[in-house]
């Protein structure tokens, strides 16, 4: 889906096509998806304190060049907290307040933007969500969960957050046409959420063992038609131990999940596993990789990606303990500071993690079996990365620059894909990348070839 330049290798990149639109104020939230293999801004026109606030959704073709627009007027001074979709629906969710009047509105449209219904709830809706009633409705985030195989039925993630405390609230159904409660989960906050046509699976992890913090984890399987918990089941490591969870996704056949699997307390002994489970919960196979591949590293696993032939590829970043810019009175405490890794004595020992390899560590979804394990020197960079993929391609930014690698090719090594200015940020589409970026009183997007 990247265009046909990212497969030919180094090229120049150039700023071509371009689409803006102007911000009304520095919070407000807005959105730039991509929808029916195309691209869309969703943004407020209308004044702060208007007495109804209107937002513009426009339709961008491949050369950002706007085909359609559609306005929504909400009653109130409205701010857009949750957007998300299905093969039928958009539907996006605004909190608005009319003094005294607070309300969560819901706009549900077709894919092409024409609106389908409306409604609103308040916080006696959301009430029943939390242990305790909610009081003011500003203080509820929502989450439109990806339901796939249910379209028409919106599955939303509420979050209650007053000052620093956060709730996760049950996961509920709403039915698009009319805003029906369909049912309230049993299920307790699951995190790595996957979706079959019939079935709602997450994981819940608990922690214990005191200071080495071992995660006990459990994969839960809620049925999508009522809401209700089917089965859980315990998903460990093999032995004395913990994992790290890095891919939990389903083909909506089989479940698989894979990580790293290390040592109680021995961040160094780390080793790549992938297991198997049917959708009744039975365990298909789980396979550790024998071989000691990280020696003297910690590992990071960033994210995941499929070659063209199904295997899984975990993509992670190679790590050392680097005191070198510590902030320490004593070389006794900066050496402390590199054993625990933390803060010693009220002085701010806090060691830094140099980055000096990227891995990519292929998987088979046969037997997880490891079919290839590929390591490639960078930097050293100082901060962790942020991933993209986009098909068999992964992108790395650290900073302001920008590497490729293509899984397709495993044995070529990453190369420089752009560098990004100040305050500007890379988004994949399928017509290729653009770039985003804040300037004069607005967000300019601009084509790169």
């Amino acid at each position: 889906m990247i265009l046909v330049f990212i497969l030919l290798g180094s090229v120049t990149l150039v700023k071509a096509q371009t689409y803006s639109f102007k911000s009304r104020d520095s919070n407000d939230r807005f959105e730039i998806q991509t929808d029916n293999n195309g691209l869309y801004c969703l943004f407020r026109i209308s004044e702060k304190k208007a007495p109804i606030t209107t937002f513009r959704k426009v339709f961008l073709n491949a050369d950002l060049s706007a085909i359609d627009s559609v306005d929504y007027p909400i009653e109130g001074q409205a701010n857009l907290i949750a957007s998300g979709s299905d093969e039928l629906y958009s539907f996006y969710a605004f909190y608005s307040k009319a003094a005294p009047i607070e309300k969560i509105v819901f706009i549900i449209t077709d894919r092409l933007g024409k609106i389908q219904t409306t409604f609103f709830k308040t916080a006696v809706d959301f009430s029943s969500h939390f242990p305790k009633p909610v009081k003011k409705l500003k203080y509820i985030q929502l989450s439109f969960l990806p339901n796939t195989g249910s379209p028409g039925m919106i599955l939303v993630e509420p979050y209650l957050t007053q000052g620093s405390n956060a709730y996760r609230g049950q996961i509920y159904a709403l039915r698009a046409e009319d805003g029906v409660e369909l049912w309230v989960s049993n299920a307790p906050p699951l995190s790595n959420m996957q979706f079959t046509d019939s079935l709602l699976i997450g994981m819940t992890t608990s922690y214990s063992n005191g200071m080495n913090q071992v995660g006990l984890n459990q994969i839960h399987f809620v049925d999508k038609t009522s809401g209700r918990m089917l089965k859980t089941i315990p998903f460990t490591a093999n032995g004395q131990g913990y994992r790290t969870i890095s891919v939990f996704t389903s083909n909506g056949r089989e479940l698989m999940v894979a990580g790293s699997e290390f040592e109680t307390g021995n961040a160094k002994t780390g080793r790549f596993y992938m297991s198997m489970f049917s959708l009744s919960g039975e365990k298909i196979f789980d396979r550790v990789d024998s071989a000691t591949r990280l020696s003297t590293r910690r590992l990071h696993i960033m994210g995941h990606v499929f070659d063209p032939d199904g295997n899984l590829v975990l993509v992670g970043e190679g790590w050392k303990p680097d005191a070198t810019r510590a902030v320490a009175t004593t070389a006794a405490s900066i050496l402390l500071s590199v054993a625990v890794g933390g803060y010693v004595g009220g002085i701010n020992t806090q060691a830094d993690h140099k980055i000096d390899n990227v891995v990519f560590a292929t998987l088979s979804p046969v037997d997880g079996r490891m079919k290839t394990f590929k390591s490639f020197p960078v930097g050293p960079w100082r901060q962790y990365g942020n991933l993209m993929t986009e098909g068999s391609h992964v992108l790395i930014a650290i900073s302001n620059q920008v590497i490729i690698y293509d899984a397709a090719e495993p044995n070529t090594p990453p190369k420089p894909f752009t560098t990004l200015r100040s305050g500007e940020n890379l988004i994949l589409t399928p017509s290729g990348p653009i770039i985003n970026k804040q300037e004069r009183g607005g967000y300019v997007l601009s084509k790169l070839r």
